[in-house]
């Protein structure tokens, strides 16, 4: 079945796919029958083979394509803005980076850099923002229930009511790398119920 299409651009074509086309088509397959064979659609065979018929060649023109135009300098350089704000969504990432460079990218260009360096959009974990002594009273808690067996499946804790005590109630993502769930950074505070009772204890 034909590679299906991706947005409005396809992925580039290999040498090896090239070849494969020009092969199929002299071994007398149909456009249809080779574009099945190597999962793409009719038009991407019947251009290979014309190229070939016309130029005697299937390598891809120099030039085709989008543009970089940014540097690998610059492409650091925006591995670390984003790093500095790891909430900041593609498109305000374009937005920043044309106000402080004067060049214009856009957001699926953002993406696709920070991709290609391993930082992706991610869900963030969240927390409860605890206090030394919250977290003293938890332990506390923890350490005179340690020998505490309950089944678990009938134990409620009161403190899972939803509070929005912050700016934000939707969808947030963090870019980060695989590994980095747990770092401070990553990390977004929320509250989930009241002070007293994020001690643990009544």
């Amino acid at each position: 079945m034909p590679r299906r299409r991706k947005g409005a651009k396809f992925e580039q074509i290999s040498e090896f796919e090239r070849g494969r086309i020009v092969g199929l088509r002299e071994a007398g397959l149909s456009y249809r029958a080779v574009a099945a064979r190597v999962q793409r659609n009719s038009s991407t065979i019947m251009r290979v083979s014309k190229q070939w018929t016309d130029e005697g060649w299937t390598a891809r023109k120099s030039g085709s394509g989008p543009r970089n135009v940014t540097s690998a300098r610059d492409d650091s350089r925006m591995v670390r803005k984003a790093q500095t704000d790891r909430t900041a969504s593609s498109r305000q990432l374009a937005a920043q980076w044309s106000t402080a460079t004067g060049v214009s990218l856009c957001a699926s260009s953002i993406r696709r850099r920070l991709l290609q360096r391993g930082l992706r959009a991610r869900i963030p974990l969240y927390r409860i923002p605890l206090t030394q002594n919250h977290r003293r009273l938890r332990l506390q808690w923890a350490n005179v229930h340690r020998s505490w067996w309950a089944d678990w499946q009938q134990v409620v804790f009161s403190d899972e009511s939803r509070f929005n005590l912050w700016h934000h109630d939707g969808r947030i993502r963090v870019r980060r790398y695989a590994g980095e769930r747990h770092i401070p950074e990553c990390i977004i505070e929320r509250h989930s119920g009241t002070p007293e009772l994020w001690s643990g204890v009544s």
